[in-house]
């Protein structure tokens, strides 16, 4: 697709998704998720069943 990785968004919740959230231009962590996922964030959204999803989109300004 040619998108730089500066120019992308991962969110993520566990150890599995620690290099996603580094390389990524911003690199969100679901409140709920793992403290390492947590810890390597740009920052830590709400958790999923407080509608943390919808909040990272909106503060995104993706919705």
């Amino acid at each position: 697709m040619g998108v730089p990785l500066a120019d992308t968004v991962a969110i993520g919740d566990s150890d599995n998704d620690l290099t996603m959230i580094e390389v990524a231009g911003i690199g969100i962590a679901m409140g709920n998720g793992e403290q390492c996922a947590k810890d390597a964030a740009d920052w830590v959204a709400d958790a999923v069943d407080a509608s943390g999803l919808a909040h990272a989109f909106e503060r995104l300004g993706v919705v």
